[in-house]
């Protein structure tokens, strides 16, 4: 997916309708014969379509006010975090309100959704379904699981959650835990979720809201805290500040406030040399502040039960003292 810095390092492709192209003096020999692409009918593109979001930008000039993109192409414009068996898809989906034309087209995929729950907002120079419906419209593909790892990026105030689009540029903080305002609130999702009736993916929707958690820092951090539950622990809680008196110590991933158990999800650039030093530093003042951490990778996660084991022996020590 694009980040905002790699739109903005990139030159922006430009998808125009044949009469558009004309207009400006190019003659159809031009169109047909020189570099242009052709990801659609009657649209052509001032450099080829390399990826699921150039082919949503292509389609632009064949929208109208009734057309926003939906589904998982929305979920891409704003960086949201997909699972990995849906990376192939160049699919663009559009959603309309109830009783207008649907577009037509090689992979244009259309779907009409009740008028009172249809929405646009104008974002990135496109018209696309705003991040609440954007979670909505995922519930038809996504599982309850996916669900909850989407709607904690829709809801975190975390500058530090990677890929996320957001459609203003928070202003660089010296303070890295300070917060940023959400794509949603929690109160939007239930609000779509109230609306959407017995359409499909509304039982998911009802499941995975009772999950969401703002404040959470990455996708497998999600997936860390669910995998947590599922095994029959408590729930931690999610981007824990440990004190020490009005001193902060740290932020940890997932805590155990009163057992002083942190675990915490290292993805790779945990291991890039300035964040792996930032670490090192955080965690020798959480141990030296009486507190265990428990450093979970990827690995941990594909065959947990060392993980769940470790982290049972620490929770029991805490109630044995």
């Amino acid at each position: 997916m694009e980040s905002q810095d790699e739109e903005r390092s990139a030159p922006r492709m430009r998808a125009f309708t044949t009469r558009d192209g004309q207009s400006a003096g190019i003659s159809a020999r031009e169109l047909y014969g020189g570099d242009y692409g052709r990801p659609h009918r009657g649209v052509f593109t001032t450099r080829p379509v390399e990826s699921a979001v150039d082919y949503a930008r292509a389609f632009a000039p064949r929208m109208r006010d009734s057309h926003a993109l939906g589904d998982t192409t929305a979920a891409r414009l704003w960086g949201l975090p997909l699972p990995r068996r849906l990376d192939a898809e160049r699919t663009v989906h559009i959603v309309v309100p109830s009783g207008r034309n649907k577009p037509r087209g090689n992979d244009i995929r259309a779907r009409s959704i009740q008028a009172s729950n249809w929405a646009r907002t104008i974002e990135f120079g496109l018209s696309l379904a705003p991040p609440p419906l954007t979670w909505a419209l995922l519930a038809r593909v996504l599982t309850t699981r996916e669900l909850v790892t989407v709607g904690d990026a829709l809801v975190t105030t975390s500058r530090s959650y990677r890929g996320i689009n957001r459609p203003y540029d928070p202003a660089v903080s010296e303070n890295p835990y300070s917060p940023v305002p959400p794509l949603a609130q929690l109160p939007e999702l239930q609000a779509v979720t109230d609306s959407w009736g017995r359409t499909v993916g509304a039982t998911r929707m009802r499941s995975a809201l009772t999950f969401i958690r703002p404040g959470v820092e990455s996708p497998m951090e999600t997936l860390t805290r669910l995998a947590i539950l599922e095994a029959g622990f408590p729930e931690p809680a999610v981007g824990y500040r440990v004190l020490d008196g009005a001193i902060l110590i740290g932020r940890v991933d997932l805590a155990f406030p009163e057992a002083k158990v942190a675990v915490e999800y290292d993805g790779e650039y945990h291991w890039e040399k300035k964040q792996a030093m930032e670490d090192l530093a955080r965690i020798n003042r959480l141990q030296h502040a009486g507190w265990t951490v428990i450093r979970v990778t990827n690995r941990d996660l594909a065959n947990p039960t060392a993980f769940f084991s470790q982290l049972r022996t620490a929770l029991r020590r805490v109630r044995a003292s």
